[in-house]
């Protein structure tokens, strides 16, 4: 029954740390706010994260908090949170995918800025026919996510491309070397436009800081 327990746990608490960092960020324009945005929606729970890279913004739901707030959205709703959810879902997450950034089907989605730094989005859209409303209540991040889910994978990559151009111009410094020795056993091109300049590491380091 691990696996079972495992999935329990991670609808009542959100999505795990892992699975939250194999997802990409995509860009999402909202409410005339360009943004990136992660998000990850379980079966009846959701955990959101958003930049614009000068704040990070996130909202933790489980199934017992989504029902709440449905309840208090709208007054005549009765449905259990699996009924909706996934309505939801499917409204929603076309703005936080990179897509067009437009809320599916006729739904209408709206961003606010607050005083005291959050950030809520207001989702408007129909449900079997009646009006079914949504908000986001999205609080500053903590530090500690900020690292995890932003900074970290920034400076992973950063090192991984660091050491894919060394590893390139140390190939290009070998393949010079090789079209060397050919030119001195007597091969020559046949097309003179095909002819390069030597790889020059130092300066194309140089180039390279100068325009960063």
């Amino acid at each position: 029954c691990l696996v079972p327990c495992f999935w329990a746990m991670t609808e009542a608490s959100g999505a795990p740390t892992e699975a939250l960092l194999q997802l990409p960020w995509l860009p999402a324009s909202i409410g005339g706010c360009q943004l990136l945005a992660k998000s990850w929606f379980g079966e009846t729970a959701y955990h959101v994260l958003l930049t614009d890279t000068h704040c990070v913004w996130e909202e933790r739901m489980d199934s017992a908090a989504i029902q709440k707030r449905a309840q208090e959205l709208n007054r005549r709703l009765r449905a259990p949170v699996t009924a909706f959810f996934s309505h939801l879902c499917e409204v929603v997450q076309p703005c936080l995918s990179g897509s067009d950034g437009r809320p599916g089907g006729e739904a209408q989605i709206s961003l606010t800025r607050h005083e005291d730094g959050t950030v809520s989005l207001k989702l408007k859209s129909e449900l079997a026919g009646l009006p079914f409303y949504w908000d986001f209540h999205c609080a500053p991040a903590p530090v500690t996510v900020v690292c995890v889910q932003l900074v970290r994978p920034l400076l992973a990559m950063s090192h991984l491309l660091q050491r894919q151009v060394e590893q390139l111009g140390g190939l290009l410094v070998r393949k010079d070397a090789e079209i060397q020795d050919y030119r001195e056993n007597g091969a020559s091109l046949s097309r003179e436009r095909l002819q390069t300049d030597v790889f020059e590491e130092k300066t194309y380091r140089e180039d390279f800081m100068s325009k960063v």
